[in-house]
């Protein structure tokens, strides 16, 4: 049984990260895992040091992908441009076994290189800090990383 079934509702739908009151409380941490050059990852982390409930992991290759344990759940995953395109696949295929709920975000330019079911989304290489920070909120549920207050 769950402690939250024996609370009154309000407080219940508090600590599920509903509305109470005004106010949108986050339900847990957004966890991100960047695979790809480390100045990507840096640049990442830095766009997310407003948003207090995210987590960043990086992984500067393939291989590093491993390393996260899978019981770290991961939401949103996003590949850089500098792997392969059998890289990119086999990345794919990897973070769709080990986190099948998680959302992928590729960051490549050109024409098709991936099966569609392989990722959710493609953004273009240069694409704006906001555009990237937009797509995740999208593959995440809508997150901001931000408390809101209604005045």
């Amino acid at each position: 049984m769950s402690r939250l079934s024996t609370l009154p509702k309000d407080i219940e739908d508090s600590a599920n990260g509903r509305q109470h009151k005004g106010e949108v409380w986050p339900a847990r941490k957004l966890h991100i895992l960047s695979v790809g050059p480390i100045e990507f990852g840096c640049m990442l982390h830095d766009a997310l040091l407003d948003r207090p409930n995210a987590r960043l992991s990086i992984a500067p290759d393939y291989r590093e992908m491993w390393e996260t344990p899978q019981q770290d759940f991961v939401q949103v995953a996003i590949l850089h441009n500098t792997l392969s395109s059998s890289t990119l696949e086999d990345a794919c295929r990897f973070i769709r076994r080990r986190w099948p709920y998680a959302r992928i975000l590729v960051l490549r330019s050109g024409e098709s290189f991936l099966e569609d079911a392989l990722y959710d989304e493609r953004l273009e290489v240069e694409s704006p800090q906001e555009v990237l920070l937009a797509a995740i909120g999208r593959h995440s549920g809508g997150w901001t990383g931000q408390v809101r207050r209604q005045i």
